[in-house]
């Protein structure tokens, strides 16, 4: 683990690709090989949110090992007043409300629950774990590895979980814009929670939703996420980021502090 480490340091791209990777094979790995098929009536998505569980699990053994639970925002709560700044997003998701939601309230708690645990999942790997080992590329390029990164790895839906390839590639451009702007935001904030409850809710509405959203909406949100992710970071991806994990400074006489 810490050569690994250290190889994630001295080449960011290649390890986050890395890293990336490993987390996809997990997850298909546990939803199609070791976890059996659960949808009891009582929790239809007991499954998919136990498969997001286990790989949650597996990226926060990573930044614990590392020593990037806290710097990587999971196990902080970073400014807690700037998460206003993640409003713009939440009202975004919450549109998808506007038309309604189907479903029992079994199902509506249940997806509810399940997709809670995808924000959770996705967050900790991504704006966590990727993002933290893009770090030393700084703010921007950060963000947009973390958005091209988070976005390509949605053609898993295609390859494994029988998506259409037409809908896979916009679901791989809103998800990557989506993506650029949660790591702007966690830069500005600090900690990925914020980003957890917008992604949760912002897939519960969409999925939850009686129908599609009109194209102009979905090119205005796509333009959205881009715009405020750029302001962000102009605004706060220099001086609001997290404190980059590096070693202590010397002491003034050479040694190193205790």
């Amino acid at each position: 683990m810490e050569r690994w480490k250290q190889h994630v340091s001295r080449h960011p791209l290649v390890g986050a690709l890395e890293l990336t990777l490993a987390w996809h094979v997990v997850l298909v790995l546990c939803a199609k090989v070791v976890l059996p098929p659960l949808a009891p009536s009582w929790f239809p998505d007991l499954g998919a949110a136990l498969v997001n569980a286990v790989c949650t699990a597996g990226a926060c053994f990573v930044l614990w090992r590392w020593g990037w639970l806290r710097v990587s925002g999971v196990a902080s709560l970073g400014r807690p007043r700037r998460w206003w700044l993640a409003a713009p997003m939440l009202l975004v998701a919450g549109a998808y409300a506007l038309a309604g939601l189907t479903g029992t309230p079994t199902v509506l708690v249940g997806s509810l629950v399940s997709l809670l645990w995808v924000g959770i999942n996705e967050e900790v790997y991504s704006r966590g774990l990727v993002q933290q080992a893009l770090t030393p590329l700084g703010p921007l390029r950060a963000a947009v590895g973390v958005g091209v990164l988070f976005g390509a790895g949605h053609l898993q839906n295609h390859l494994f979980f029988g998506a259409p390839l037409g809908d896979t590639l916009w679901q791989m451009l809103s998800a990557g814009l989506f993506g650029f702007t949660c790591a702007a935001l966690r830069w500005a904030i600090g900690s990925v929670w914020p980003m957890v409850v917008v992604h949760a809710l912002d897939d519960f509405f969409q999925i939850r939703s009686p129908g599609a959203a009109p194209d102009w909406w979905q090119v205005c949100v796509y333009v959205l996420h881009a715009g405020y992710g750029v302001w962000l970071l102009r605004r706060y991806g220099t001086v609001g980021g997290p404190i980059v994990d590096r070693a202590p400074a010397p002491e003034p006489d050479g040694s190193m502090p205790r």
